[in-house]
């Protein structure tokens, strides 16, 4: 019992922030044009500042994390191929979304949520790393859908590697880890300035994901979308979990690769699946579903993980 409010505890709290975030835009009081200003502040500034600051102050190595950041990455390209696998018997332009849907989670917010709630700074600051490596295998495998499936764009492997080099995210993950092996002292001005940056990140974004949110596609969701929604909350976590005991990972690095692997699946989905003519509808119902079901699978799966190993 222990064990499960303990997991609630870490998974309840983001779940009613993005209900607060869906309610106060029902009643107005959070605009499209203030959603949409927010959440470009949260993706160029103050994430990738929280990144920065948790990475560079961490106490652990980048070298005591390889066995994490291999568990996290084998495991993904593992589930790539399964996504693809399993949309084939769907209809052409409804495989983009259920593929993107099925593996790619919403790991920048609500799973650096759910490890910052899990285990402070220092979860943080491995979900950090383990988002980067992860994120760009994410890219890669959204290019190769692009070729597959898009109907009226195309992009080329000199546009992902310019996207990748450009995404504030990873610019603030590298420039915390070169600052790191230089031994660069930063003022504590500076500091605090990033730590009052980085404390506005999460509670934002939430509000701006639930804010987003559009229930109502429940009622229509479809079996594509709940097969979608299987794999994604059921399947991934336990290969990536799979591959963390193989590599015999520490308690806390198991749960931050299931808090990870158990987010839900990311709102860029459906921006994916509109643009390579895919069916939208779809990948919002996947979005929607995931995110009131995560909470579930998530608390269930920490709650295992904290009784069997």
């Amino acid at each position: 019992m222990e064990t499960f409010a303990f997991a609630l505890s870490v998974t309840g709290p983001i779940f009613l922030t993005l209900i607060i975030g869906y309610w106060l835009a029902r009643v107005g009081l959070l605009r499209e044009a203030f959603v949409d200003d927010a959440s470009r502040l949260v993706f160029m500034i103050t994430l990738p500042v929280l990144l920065f600051t948790k990475i560079f102050t961490a106490e652990a190595e980048l070298g005591q994390e390889l066995p994490l950041l291999a568990a996290g990455l084998l495991g993904t390209v593992v589930t790539i191929p399964l996504a693809w696998l399993a949309a084939q018997p769907l209809a052409r332009g409804d495989r983009s979304a259920f593929i993107q849907g099925a593996f790619r989670g919403n790991l920048g917010i609500i799973g650096l949520a759910w490890a910052a709630n899990a285990y402070g700074s220092s979860g943080l600051a491995q979900a950090a790393l383990l988002m980067a490596v992860v994120t760009i295998l994410y890219n890669l495998a959204a290019v190769t859908l692009f070729a597959v499936y898009s109907q009226e764009v195309r992009f080329s492997w000199g546009k992902l590697a310019k996207d990748i080099a450009q995404n504030p995210l990873i610019i603030g993950i590298v420039l915390a880890l070169l600052c790191r092996e230089i031994d660069l002292q930063l003022p504590a001005i500076v500091l605090q300035t990033g730590d009052y940056l980085a404390s506005i990140t999460l509670p934002l974004a939430l509000l701006c994901i639930g804010a987003s949110l559009d229930f109502s596609l429940l009622r229509r969701s479809s079996l594509a979308a709940f097969s979608a929604v299987g794999f994604k909350l059921l399947l991934v976590p336990a290969i990536l979990l799979a591959f963390g005991w193989a590599f015999r990972l520490q308690a806390q690095a198991m749960g931050v690769l299931l808090l990870l692997a158990s987010a839900p699946s990311a709102t860029v989905s459906f921006i994916m699946a509109r643009a390579m003519g895919g069916n939208s509808r779809l990948a919002a119902n996947i979005v929607a579903l995931s995110t009131l079901l995560s909470i579930i699978t998530a608390s269930l799966g920490l709650a295992l993980l904290g009784v069997f190993y």
